[in-house]
């Protein structure tokens, strides 16, 4: 008899450190914070045509960005400007204007523990479409054999497509407040265009002379978020 009172002792023993134990970890399971969600509109500029301007004065433009964040990982980008390049020099005068859109998706593939920290580390794509009106009052093909070519060009005018492989870094370095960088691979698919000249460069795009381009974006975004949840 006392066997069995110190055997049903020791169960109810056992029994009290397990309950205790699973309630203990149903609390901590519940306390833990979930990640936000966050959704909402972050509105940028590519502060990084600015710095193309202070090395090629002939080109000048814009470019702004809407981010739309669905979750942490998924946002959809639309990214909107013009550029007008000018310039006077052997064996070209040229003088164009035009604007660009491209559209497309970026995936955050960085994970992180820490709840609050929006930084990302992205990839993405871009489909990208811009018009380019153009002209040229002079210009000149070198022939050694038959000698140089020189004529002008009246008003003519491009439509480019293109897609894009995007890479880059994003970071909040104040609340709501991001700053980040992306470097892209373009390659262009199609091209439409009323005169034999080509245009020096396509906006949104580059130089045209290359149908595949790397370029660099330098971009300062505020973000409105449609919920409270930080």
């Amino acid at each position: 008899m006392e066997k069995t009172l110190r055997m049903l002792k020791y169960i109810l023993s056992l029994s009290l450190v397990f309950t205790f134990l699973a309630a203990n970890s149903q609390e901590l399971e519940e306390e833990k914070p979930k990640e936000p969600k966050n959704p909402g509109l972050s509105i940028g500029l590519n502060i990084g045509t600015f710095i193309v301007k202070a090395f090629e004065s002939d080109r000048t433009g814009v470019e702004a960005t809407a981010r739309y964040k669905f979750n942490r990982k998924f946002f959809a980008v639309g990214e909107v400007g013009f550029e007008n390049v000018e310039f006077d020099r052997e064996p070209l005068q040229y003088k164009s204007n035009g604007s660009f859109l491209r559209l497309g998706i970026d995936y955050n593939i960085f994970k992180v523990e820490e709840i609050g920290n929006n930084d990302n580390i992205i990839i993405g794509a871009r489909y990208g479409i811009a018009i380019t009106d153009y002209s040229s009052n002079r210009f000149t093909i070198k022939d050694d054999y038959w000698g140089d070519y020189t004529n002008t060009l009246g008003n003519a005018t491009s439509n480019t497509h293109w897609v894009e492989a995007v890479f880059g870094l994003r970071s909040e370095i104040l609340k709501n407040f991001y700053m980040g960088w992306t470097v892209r691979l373009r390659q262009i698919v199609a091209l439409n265009q009323t005169s034999e000249l080509d245009p020096y460069a396509i906006p949104g795009y580059g130089r045209r002379d290359n149908t595949t381009n790397l370029s660099f974006t330098y971009n300062l975004e505020y973000h409105f978020p449609f919920t409270k949840n930080r």
